[in-house]
């Protein structure tokens, strides 16, 4: 069997050689304030008539339901960090209701992606998948990678992987040629997290006590990352 050599396609983005499109609410890259990532109106569409699909919305709804059930702290975070978002600010528009993770990435036809960690994402927080979809030999093919772990993991169509994208270096093997694989992640930014927590403001501005309080948090994140991933 005949594989296609990636290795001189053209990368088209820091995570490898293939087509992605992001949706939803993010904040960083030089953004004044949190924003739903600007689409023409075509993408527009096709994505509305996407996200409304039972299928699309069954799986929101499940991967919101995983992390709820293996994180429960952190799911709450995400939920109301949302939450407090969206109502500070009517412009904002969460991707699904039901859903705590702020943006989607689709991943499209012959997504391999290189070694990379998605360092905008929050340290401790949970990626809420790679959810992998396509017609691919999940035995042979198309592996998730997690270097830093030196664990090799056979994901089929139609799994989902929960896993701290921002703190491990994460890929996916090749696929035969004749073969497609798609994906979809769940993922909220780190920056709405700052946002949110300097009361809807780039930098903190809260009373010493408080600046304090931030500070130390700041300095000791495994601490609160700690916390934020027990179970109970």
């Amino acid at each position: 069997m005949q594989c296609c050599n990636l290795a001189n396609a053209p990368i088209v983005h820091r995570r490898g050689r293939y087509f992605a499109k992001s949706f939803g609410i993010s904040f960083g890259g030089g953004q004044a304030h949190p924003a739903n990532f600007s689409q023409t109106k075509t993408d527009e569409k096709a994505w509305n008539q996407f996200r409304s699909t039972p299928e699309t919305q069954k799986l929101a709804r499940r991967v919101d339901y995983l992390l709820k059930y293996h994180y429960p702290r952190l799911h709450s975070l995400y939920t109301n960090v949302l939450a407090d978002l969206c109502e500070s600010d009517v412009d904002l528009q969460p991707n699904f209701d039901g859903c705590c993770f702020a943006a989607s990435t689709l991943n499209f036809e012959r997504a391999v992606s290189i070694p990379h960690r998605d360092s905008k994402n929050l340290t401790c927080g949970e990626c809420g998948g790679v959810h992998s979809e396509g017609s691919f030999d999940y035995r042979k093919d198309g592996h998730l990678i997690l270097w830093d772990l030196r664990l090799i993991i056979k994901l089929p169509p139609g799994c989902t992987a929960l896993l701290p994208s921002a703190l491990l270096r994460h890929f996916n093997t090749t696929i035969h040629c004749k073969e497609t694989r798609y994906s979809m992640t769940f993922y909220i930014a780190s920056g709405l997290f700052r946002w949110r927590h300097n009361k809807t403001k780039t930098f903190f501005l809260g009373p010493q006590e408080q600046l304090a309080e931030w500070n130390d948090h700041r300095d000791n994140p495994w601490k609160t990352g700690l916390d934020l991933l027990r179970s109970l």
